[in-house]
């Protein structure tokens, strides 16, 4: 018997760690509402709510988007920086609308690149988040890419 067994230790150094629940999260004057703007938007609903505090929602894709209410009894992270929702889409200019009729503002026109389509908006509360849609590759396209 190896000494780490006898001593009731875990010889496994090899094992994967465990793969944790990954979520987004953002924060919201008006948790309720602002889930009630993405459900609809993404066609899901609450699976989970906290009265006044958080609303998780279900994504199609099978992520979570945790809209929460943060503390006012200690200091937040500074709201603007690089992170932010992409909606993958067959359909920009109909997501876009749609996104608008819901409350959505946009940032500035629809952006044509090589990567594909995008716009940027404002959700209701002012949190940006890209509308994307891929290009229609070629069936012998190139796949290399470098920025």
């Amino acid at each position: 018997m190896h000494k780490d067994e006898v001593m009731g230790k875990d010889t496994m150094t090899d094992a994967a760690p465990p793969v944790p629940d990954c979520r987004l999260v953002l924060a919201s004057e008006d948790p309720r509402q602002l889930a009630s703007f993405y459900g609809r938007l993404l066609n899901c609903g609450p699976s989970v709510a906290m009265p006044g505090m958080a609303v998780t929602l279900q994504l199609p894709m099978g992520m979570a988007l945790v809209l929460y209410r943060p503390s006012r009894k200690r200091p937040q992270c500074p709201p603007a920086g690089r992170l932010a929702l992409c909606l993958c889409c067959a359909d920009l200019e109909g997501m876009s609308q749609r996104a608008v009729t819901l409350g959505a503002q946009p940032l500035g026109p629809r952006r044509e690149e090589a990567f594909g389509s995008e716009q940027w908006l404002l959700d209701p509360e002012g949190n940006r988040f890209l509308v994307w849609e891929a290009p229609q590759a070629a069936p012998d396209a190139d796949l290399d890419w470098e920025p």
